[in-house]
């Protein structure tokens, strides 16, 4: 079995995904701890994003066939997560379309990651390909 280096791009993605899936986490923490004022359907969103962010960190740190599967997940959980702000947390009008922007950004964020990791995969399944045989 031949390990292949990691490229900066998947290091980079593996990073982003690690961060943000753990500051998802500490907030679950906060939340089971008694420090926090969410309640349980927002620890439970968080919950999600930190699971989502955490394989799709796995997943680009390996290069894995699921990897862009695993950031377009996590894309589209944490804007659910988002868009659930306004009607759970009561927020005004003005913070919503903040909010939304957000998402949005988050959702391009993850469709990014996914199209990059894809053609990662798609470049190296192409050089196994074409490497001659032993």
């Amino acid at each position: 079995m031949t390990t292949r280096p990691i490229t900066r791009g998947q290091l980079v993605l593996a990073t982003l995904f690690g961060l943000l899936a753990l500051n998802a986490a500490v907030q679950v923490g906060i939340h089971l701890l008694g420090d926090g004022s969410d309640d349980a359907a927002m620890a439970f969103l968080q919950a999600l994003v930190a699971l989502t962010g955490a394989a799709a960190m796995r997943g680009s740190w390996t290069g894995a066939r699921w990897a862009p599967a695993a950031a377009l997940t996590y894309g589209a959980v944490t804007t659910g997560m988002l868009l659930a702000l306004g009607p759970l947390l009561d927020l005004e009008p003005e913070a919503v379309r903040g909010i939304r922007i957000g998402a949005a950004a988050v959702l391009l964020f993850s469709v990014g990651a996914a199209s990059h990791l894809r053609r990662l995969r798609t470049r190296r399944e192409a050089a196994r390909v074409e490497m001659p045989a032993a």
